[in-house]
């Protein structure tokens, strides 16, 4: 069975009570137009969502009747658009299903996106890597190990780099690891400094406490 519209079950509250629409627009003071509109349900020909809600109240409180079926009714039929205006909500879903059509022009600027976005991506690693000092793996000595007084100190790092082992200069391998031996003359606590240096200045420093034990 069909539902009846507001619009309907408005007159039909109108008709019941033996009132005109024109002795209705005199004892409401709503304009005959809107009455009109109203009851048509061509509500593009009516003032802002607030004026027809306020409608809908004065047509229950002069004829006796609950107006909160009929406003729950217009919310689940018309939504209100940006300027405050119902429109019906079968007009509404094919515009916002249109702004999602997958069409030629779309997908031109998707893979125009994802060009840029990759390019970008590309230039900012390769800023960020420019900008870093050399990394430096070391190997040995182990973070508190416990070591004689002479002790290996192994790692690798960037092949252009020139590393300092405690101030001395350490050679590399052509893989960038290097090798050497560093002498501690005194029993406890020490610290054992790595310092790479790349073509552009940039030093990483990297240290190493160890304990000597004799």
């Amino acid at each position: 069975m069909k539902t009846r519209t507001i619009g309907e079950i408005l007159k039909a509250e109108r008709v019941y009570h033996r009132l005109s629409l024109v002795e209705l627009s005199q004892r409401t003071r709503i304009r005959l137009e809107y009455l009109q509109a109203l009851e048509e349900n061509r509500f593009d020909e009516l003032p802002a969502a607030t004026f027809v809600k306020g409608y809908i109240k004065t047509y229950s409180r002069l004829f006796g009747f609950d107006y909160q079926p009929l406003l729950a009714l217009l919310r689940r039929d018309y939504k209100e658009s940006a300027r405050g205006k119902l429109v019906p909500r079968e007009f509404i879903k094919p515009v916002l299903q249109r702004r999602f059509i997958w069409t030629p022009v779309t997908a031109a600027v998707v893979v125009v996106g994802l060009i840029f976005c990759v390019v970008f991506g590309y230039i900012t690693v390769q800023w960020y890597q420019l900008n870093q000092p050399p990394a430096v793996a070391l190997i040995s000595p182990q973070e508190n190990a416990l070591v004689s007084s002479q002790v290996v100190v192994e790692g690798q790092t960037a092949p252009e780099a020139n590393v300092l082992v405690n101030s001395q200069p350490v050679s590399l391998q052509n893989d960038g690891s290097f090798k050497t031996e560093v002498f501690i003359p005194r029993q406890g606590l020490a610290t054992i400094t790595i310092e790479a240096t790349d073509r552009r200045g940039k030093t990483q420093l990297v240290q190493r406490t160890v304990y000597v034990s004799f």
